[in-house]
């Protein structure tokens, strides 16, 4: 048995699975508040002792940069190191991942000939656009961060391009994305894609466009959804801004399979998508804009897709070096 974890700025979801099966379901799952717990290896031992399992090997997705086994959640206050974390549940073996890398991983169907149908209730197609074959597939999406990675076949498995994405500069395209950035830098000085393209984002935005602090992306996006104004043309830049890093990123990566939205904060907000500007802003790069015209299009509607994602991670032949013993 294997207890998984997806760990992201606000929360930790959890899930065991059976490894011994090939096509087991994810079991016992939940979604715990990061606030509630003093660390990582308090919220996994409190979640093992719960469901009373004392599991063989853990696996973590976590939103942050990973070298060796010292991990610093990017947008919490958890820090710890991978061997206490599998100790904690009493495992014998664990890996580390990216939370993108298990988000990219819940789609590596959509690169399989005949297998794009296996999880099609995971997402929804925004576009139908024209796959290149033995292409990437890029999977992108604002949460409490902005995570970014990519997934290419190799023979028949997948590998996946792990990399740090929503801290790349921000590029402003137009006069209000430059106020916005001008404000930006005398705060922050280098102003990455994520301090656009967040939940942290879209507040900084309505903050700056309207001169009022204290709204919550929630809210702002709640007050979006409901009629125009200016909560809806907060949502607007952001998304305008996130069309951009999706552009940049697909031409970095030649995604020419395609794009997955994911993230916690498009899936709400995705009605206000056709009149943003989203669809023009991402075709609009010039000589390479009939590529990123033609790209499919999806929207990952699965809350639990890290989890997914990380029982394929488990079990991909170019991540088995991840597995470390727990001394």
């Amino acid at each position: 048995m294997i207890v998984l974890a997806d760990i992201g700025g606000t929360n930790i979801r959890l899930a065991v699975q059976d490894q011994q099966t090939a096509h087991s379901e994810l079991d016992a799952i939940e979604s715990l508040s990061c606030s509630d717990f003093a660390s990582v290896e308090q919220s996994l031992a409190s979640y093992c002792e719960r469901r009373r399992i004392r599991p063989e090997a853990l696996l973590l997705a976590v939103a942050a940069d990973l070298h060796g086994d010292e991990v610093t959640i990017t947008n919490n206050h958890w820090r710890f190191r991978g061997v206490s974390a599998a100790r904690a549940c009493g495992a014998s073996r664990y890996m580390l991942i990216n939370d993108f890398c298990a988000q990219a991983l819940a789609h590596a169907d959509l690169l399989a000939p005949d297998g794009a149908a296996a999880r099609a209730g995971a997402r929804q197609i925004i576009r139908q656009g024209t796959p290149r074959p033995q292409t990437p597939l890029l999977v992108s999406g604002p949460g409490t961060g902005l995570g970014v990675a990519a997934i290419m076949p190799v023979g028949d498995d997948v590998a996946v391009i792990e990399g740090e994405g929503g801290h790349v500069s921000f590029a402003a395209r137009h006069a209000d994305e430059r106020a916005v950035l001008d404000v930006l830098q005398k705060q922050w000085g280098h102003v990455s894609a994520e301090r656009f393209v967040s939940g942290p984002g879209l507040e900084s935005i309505y903050h700056v466009m309207t001169g009022q602090a204290g709204k919550t992306a929630a809210e702002i996006g709640a007050a979006a959804i409901t009629a125009d104004g200016a909560a809806r043309d907060a949502v607007a830049l952001m998304q305008r801004a996130f069309a951009t890093a999706l552009a940049n990123a697909a031409l970095t990566f030649g995604a020419g399979s395609g794009i997955v939205i994911a993230g916690g904060i498009m899936p709400k907000l995705i009605g206000l998508l056709p009149t943003s500007g989203f669809f023009e802003r991402l075709g609009d790069h010039g000589r390479r804009s009939q590529f990123l015209h033609d790209l499919p299009l999806y929207l990952s509607v699965d809350p639990y897709a890290g989890l997914s994602g990380a029982a394929v991670a488990a079990k991909t032949a170019h991540l088995a070096h991840r597995w470390r013993p727990v001394a």
